[in-house]
């Protein structure tokens, strides 16, 4: 999972125990979500060594923080990524910073 304390100072939060737990369960949230549009048999650990993944993770909590319904939907830049992502998956499976 990605590190927490990287996330709220990303978002220049202050890491209050309340602040800590939302944020831990929007990354995870997030994560999961990614992971489930793109392949969702392929472990987390395979889309963790992706920094488009990493990316992906990172706007949709950001996305989900400021407005958890997404009222908007997810953003074209977020589903740029997740297409992204979607292009990195061979028959044979994922391939994290493929040149393919």
């Amino acid at each position: 999972m990605i590190d927490t304390q990287l996330m709220l100072d990303e978002l220049c939060l202050d890491a209050t125990d309340e602040t800590t737990r939302l944020i831990t369960d929007l990354l995870s949230q997030s994560e999961s979500i990614i992971r489930d549009s793109v392949d969702k048999t392929k472990p987390l650990s395979d889309y963790e060594q992706d920094p488009i993944f990493i990316r992906a993770a990172k706007t949709l909590c950001t996305q989900l923080y400021y407005d958890r319904t997404l009222t908007g939907g997810m953003s074209l830049g977020l589903q740029m990524m997740i297409n992204h992502l979607k292009g990195e998956v061979a028959d044979d499976g994922y391939k994290p910073n493929s040149t393919v």
